[in-house]
């Protein structure tokens, strides 16, 4: 497996539960104002199709840039039920979502989610708006800092403390570029995906992973399960 569970800044203990905060935040904001969930509707609308309802349950594991971005996009016949992972169950009908946080999970922990849902028969999609392409890794390690540094004024909520960290004490620049690095290494590309799915056999669940353009040069990476007849 090409991926690596290296650890992040927003993983440990001991790093500032506000400064977590404002680096969600602004994962959250900035996702949100360039729509960069948009592309992961065609990944949700073929999820959809194996629902006998229009109702989305999210995983939520509180890491930023999640089913907030996403919900603009969705119709208004679709409902949303965001669920933290800690209260996560599985008896609930509908399509299941993991947004932009897949990656934190350790294949061992990857597995069992997976399997948790897929032995319900719901469908399930997860979705990652960054891949493992240099392009990607130029955008977290230039583009993404320089971002911060030009919009911490303006990201919302206003928090004084933002501009603090961003320009007196430039925190959240550097351990933004530092996870943002570290993440693209931690990332399920499809053929991670594939080897992580072919340990869970379920008769008549059928998975299907990949990459899809993202409309800026880009890609995201998806995993997409749903059972069959």
């Amino acid at each position: 497996m090409k991926r690596k569970q290296v650890p992040q800044l927003i993983n440990q203990g001991w790093f500032p539960k506000h400064l977590k905060q404002l680096m969600f935040e602004f994962m959250s904001w900035f996702v949100s104002k360039v729509h960069a969930a948009k592309p992961f509707m065609p990944v949700i609308e073929q999820g959809l199709q194996h629902t006998s309802n229009h109702h989305l349950i999210n995983i939520d594991r509180k890491m930023g840039a999640g089913i907030e971005t996403l919900i603009p996009h969705l119709p208004e016949s679709v409902t949303v039920e965001n669920i933290p992972l800690s209260e996560m169950q599985t008896e609930e009908e509908g399509l299941y979502t993991m947004i932009n946080s897949f990656h934190q999970f350790a294949p061992a922990e990857a597995r069992t989610f997976l399997s948790q849902i897929a032995r319900k028969k719901h469908p399930l999609a997860i979705l990652e708006g960054n891949n493992d392409s240099l392009w990607q890794l130029v955008g977290m390690t230039i583009i993404l800092p320089m971002t911060i540094l030009l919009t911490a004024p303006i990201v919302r909520p206003f928090r004084p403390s933002r501009l603090l960290f961003t320009y007196l004490i430039p925190i959240l620049p550097i351990a933004s570029l530092l996870d943002g690095f570290l993440a693209l290494f931690k990332l399920y590309a499809p053929k991670d995906l594939d080897q992580l799915v072919s340990t869970i056999q379920v008769p008549g669940y059928m998975w299907e992973s990949g990459k899809r353009d993202n409309g800026r040069g880009g890609k995201i990476m998806y995993l997409l399960g749903y059972p069959v007849s």
